[in-house]
């Protein structure tokens, strides 16, 4: 089984974009060009900053009906319009671009994109890129309560397989595709105090299940150590999944720590491989 740690802020390969067949710079016309001050102030509201601004660009761009090939402000001029850093924006114009609103073409520009299909792979190598598949993905809350601890979870949280824990269990899709099952567990006092919080409703907001356990609590992942492998799905997974048991999946299991060493939370990941893909990077030290 491989095993490997994702740093706060790493950064892996990104999510495979798919290609066009309409290059911007090669239309007979000169593309449109959105002046930075067009998009507006930031929306007030919860979530991360660059998902706020993420919804702004794409509202505005739907509104006015911009057509494909239209050129979006530089990130220095977005980034002086909001009043945030080239990093908040970059961060921003990746899940419109992960979302196929936008395409971005090293050394000509970043532009609307109409036709394009929703991504089919997806970047699992860093605590970044959780977030923005959990950005682009839709969230379902299967369960969440006390359950008898599962082997697989016990020893990581100190406890006897049996015992009872708090849990959540959600499935996310793509278009309507179940693609990924995902099983948490938490500390006994952590689960305690998760119990007394309607974490259905935060989920709501951050999709993420760590990230809003990160909201409610105001505690933060500091490594995500993860554990990788293979399995054949179960009657009860493959029925979330919408796949003939003993499907051929993707396994991974996942424990937070925060800056302290202390486990926030304990989780297994199905991932269904017949429609998608997932990819890691390997970077030298």
């Amino acid at each position: 089984m491989l095993e490997v740690s994702l740093n706060a802020g790493r950064r892996a390969v990104r999510p495979a974009r798919p290609t066009s067949n309409n290059d911007p710079m090669t239309e007979a016309n000169t593309p449109i060009s959105i002046p930075a001050a067009d998009f507006g102030p930031i929306r007030t509201g919860a979530g991360p900053l660059y998902s706020r601004i993420a919804e702004c660009v794409s509202e505005y761009i739907r509104l006015k009906m911009f057509p494909e090939g239209a050129r979006l402000p530089t990130e220095s001029q977005l980034a002086e319009h909001f009043r945030v850093s080239i990093i908040t924006v970059r961060t921003a114009l990746k899940l419109l671009a992960d979302q196929g609103t936008i395409e971005r073409q090293q050394g000509l520009g970043t532009f609307v994109r109409r036709s394009s299909a929703p991504p089919s792979t997806w970047a699992l190598g860093s605590i970044n890129d959780l977030v923005h598949a959990s950005q682009v993905s839709e969230l379902r809350v299967l369960k969440h309560g006390f359950t008898a601890l599962p082997k697989w979870a016990a020893s990581d949280l100190g406890s006897e397989p049996g015992a009872l824990h708090f849990n959540v269990e959600v499935v996310r899709s793509q278009n309507g595709r179940p693609f990924q099952l995902t099983d948490a567990f938490y500390p006994k006092g952590l689960g305690d105090e998760l119990a007394q919080l309607d974490l259905a409703q935060q989920l709501e907001v951050n999709h993420l299940v760590v990230g809003a356990v990160e909201d409610v609590t105001g505690r933060k992942v500091d490594l995500i150590r993860q554990k990788i492998g293979a399995c054949a799905a179960s009657n009860p997974v493959a029925a979330s999944l919408d796949l003939p048991p003993r499907t051929p999946l993707l396994l991974i299991t996942r424990v937070s720590f925060t800056a302290d060493g202390q486990i926030l939370q304990v989780a297994r990941s199905h991932y269904q491989t017949k429609d998608f893909s997932y990819s890691f990077d390997l970077k030298r030290e």
